[in-house]
């Protein structure tokens, strides 16, 4: 159990290598409608739901590169790689104006947000590796915000 912890943390304090903080974090817009809570291996919810006037800008929320721009299970996506292992991803877009290669800076725009179940959001989800973590980690860019969480969540 305590080894479980204990590399739940070192996980979890590698969430945001070489990202810098402060003024590099371009928060999205919007406040948390649908939080992170994943349910085993394939179901729950796999980031936050961020509410957004449908057609808003969307922006990064660090530097890094487009790894991915285009539809996902009918969902228009981006996934940034922002190093490390991190990276983010942004759903429900109404567009997107960026391309894989195209290299961002936190605050740039990367497409419009859409809807989800009629109301304006974008889903933001955070990846170290291949493994999901509350997106609100890279949103804080805080590491006392860090928390123990078991692995097999």
């Amino acid at each position: 159990m305590l080894r479980s912890l204990l590399v739940g943390v070192i996980v979890l304090a590698g969430a945001v290598p070489g990202v810098p903080c402060g003024d590099a974090i371009a928060s999205p817009v919007g406040r948390v409608v649908r939080t992170f809570a994943p349910v085993g291996s394939y179901a729950g919810h796999w980031g936050v739901d961020l509410a957004m006037e449908r057609g808003s800008a969307v922006r990064a929320v660090a530097d890094g590169t487009v790894t991915f721009a285009n539809v996902v299970a009918g969902v228009r996506t981006v996934t940034i790689f922002h190093g490390g292992s991190l990276r983010t991803s942004y759903s429900y877009l109404l567009a997107i104006t960026v391309a894989p290669g195209d290299r961002l800076h936190a605050g740039d725009v990367l497409g419009e947000s859409g809807t989800d179940h009629g109301v304006g959001a974008l889903h933001l989800s955070a990846r170290v590796g291949t493994r999901y973590i509350d997106p609100a980690l890279v949103l804080s860019c805080s590491r006392g915000s860090l928390r123990l969480v078991p692995l097999d969540r």
